[in-house]
């Protein structure tokens, strides 16, 4: 019986994987990748490429559909990364640096959100629902999810202290904070917030929009400071209850490990699948529930609507790793906010970019 059970698993095993590498052998994938050109308004320049971009899109598929013939708690699907390789995807799409001692500035450790025995917390939260988000954003293919991760959270606490969603220039730390960050190729979050801190605050996204490129600072932009922080702080590293109380209380931007193919093709469902912890990408947690007893974080993302769930991931929440899912509990940081804004800027004649 025992050599029955092991026939049966094995043939299908087999017929999973063959079911899969035969869509990618028929006139069905051709079909694919033609709706998948138009939807995503694609065109490539040669025939070489658009031939290697072709099979790069078969290969994507059959990994796909392999993963979807499982019993998983999430789904992939066809999203605008089909044509690339991983090691493209991870080199365009991502861009967090990891911090180390050298670039850790030396702000105080706050104990704001340690873990005490007197907490209650929420069982679920969701600040979208309470008006502190703004409407998913997307990089492109520049390396600045750092920028993103830091103006979320930023927006997301001036709401809260102030009533009022206004969306942030992202483009401005890109362009001005280059002190150690690179713009499209990666940066750090805490000397994002160190910047808007020194600078006394950040201009508004329609005033200093987002190109997707790295550009010169512009000074006039610079000087107009909508939005004001006062600090930002540590959440206890390692530690996915201390997050759960800092998410209860405000959106925190976070690192996490964001270069395998599931998360490169995430459409829907709990993330539970393999990642490390080496931090690679900026995102911010907004939120965190449970759906058939299994705990998720919220975490909004900065790739567009059209990936994951409307631009959202849910990721695996309480793991045994003391990290938590993808690192998700070893970098966080959260702006904090007393004072009011500055006064609204009166406008002023346009001054030359700093070179």
């Amino acid at each position: 019986m025992k050599l029955l059970a092991m026939v049966l698993v094995l043939l299908f095993s087999l017929f999973t994987v063959l079911s899969a590498r035969h869509l990618s052998n028929n006139d069905e994938v051709n079909e694919m990748f033609s709706s998948w050109l138009v939807k995503h308004s694609k065109i490539y320049h040669s025939f070489v490429e658009k031939t290697k971009r072709f099979q790069i899109f078969k290969d994507n598929v059959n990994y796909i559909q392999q993963h979807n013939f499982g019993n998983n708690s999430y789904k992939l699907g066809l999203n605008k990364f089909a044509d690339l390789s991983l090691d493209e995807y991870h080199l365009l799409y991502t861009g967090a640096k990891k911090i180390d001692s050298k670039h850790k500035f030396n702000n105080v450790r706050s104990d704001r959100y340690s873990i005490h025995s007197s907490d209650v917390l929420p069982d679920s939260i969701d600040w979208r629902t309470k008006g502190a988000i703004a409407a998913v954003k997307d990089q492109g293919s520049c390396g600045s999810c750092w920028a993103f991760s830091t103006i979320g959270s930023v927006e997301a606490i001036n709401q809260i202290m102030t009533g009022d969603l206004v969306t942030l220039s992202e483009q401005e730390l890109i362009d001005c904070d280059t002190r150690f960050s690179q713009g499209c190729n990666g940066g750090y979050m805490d000397h994002a917030f160190e910047f808007i801190i020194n600078n006394g605050g950040i201009d508004l996204d329609k005033d200093y929009p987002y190109t997707g490129t790295d550009g010169r600072c512009n000074i006039t932009k610079k000087k107009i400071k909508v939005v004001s922080i006062d600090n930002y702080e540590d959440v206890p590293v390692n530690n996915e209850l201390a997050l759960q109380k800092a998410a209860a209380n405000q959106p925190i931007t976070v690192t996490i490990e964001a270069s395998g193919q599931d998360f490169q093709f995430y459409t829907s469902g709990i993330f539970d699948g393999s990642c490390g912890t080496n931090l690679d990408h900026g995102v911010v947690v907004v939120g965190y529930g449970t759906e058939e007893g299994k705990d998720y974080w919220i975490v909004r993302n900065s790739w567009g609507a059209e990936w994951g769930e409307e631009g959202y991931i849910r990721m695996e929440r309480n793991i045994e790793d003391k990290e938590g899912k993808c690192g998700i509990a070893m970098a966080a940081f959260y702006p904090v906010k007393y004072d009011p804004n500055p006064p609204t800027p009166s406008p002023s004649p346009s001054e030359p970019t700093h070179p």
